[in-house]
């Protein structure tokens, strides 16, 4: 029988990829559409702003879109490596080098994605030192836990499939 939480873990984590894809794309979109309106938007931060900083918030805006794609790179190993973790488990094998290996890629996508999100806290700097109306930001301690906790976890799973490995050699 077919683990009930599995499926709908792994239908849900399909569905955060998609949305995570569909993002990105919004993102790029975005990105292409500050060009072909770049006069508006600049005399509406010019209006609010009493034309002060224009060029470089318009920058900023446009890095914080090239960020958001590339955390959805980042974000996008996390997921495919996790639903392929979860086939592992659906089918009764999860503790083989291959998941170790995804675990590991895991490790790296959410160190990526706490690398952006400092970048993020640099840019909400520049963001209050022009003045300009920004989005709160706090480091995130609990995610640097995550990433060591993640690469710790690889590091189990590949002894734990050595030793398997091994004991299968014996019998």
């Amino acid at each position: 029988m077919q683990d009930r939480f599995l499926g709908i873990a792994s239908g849900l984590l399909r569905f955060a990829n998609w949305l995570n894809w569909t993002s990105a794309i919004g993102f790029a979109g975005a990105i292409v559409l500050s060009f072909v309106f770049g006069d508006a938007i600049a005399a509406h931060l010019a209006l609010k702003y009493h034309g002060r900083h224009v060029p470089e918030t318009v920058a900023i805006v446009r890095l914080l879109g090239v960020l958001s794609i590339v955390g959805a790179v980042a974000v996008r190993q996390l997921f495919t490596r996790l639903i392929a973790i979860v086939e592992t488990v659906r089918t009764g094998d999860p503790f083989v080098v291959a998941n170790a290996d995804r675990l590991q890629r895991i490790g790296w996508a959410l160190f990526a994605i706490q690398i952006l999100d400092l970048c993020v806290g640099g840019i909400v700097l520049v963001l209050d030192r022009l003045g300009v109306d920004h989005a709160t930001w706090v480091p995130g301690f609990t995610g640097w836990i995550g990433v060591v906790m993640i690469f710790v976890l690889a590091r189990v799973f590949r002894l734990g499939a050595a030793m398997r490995d091994d004991l299968a050699m014996t019998v």
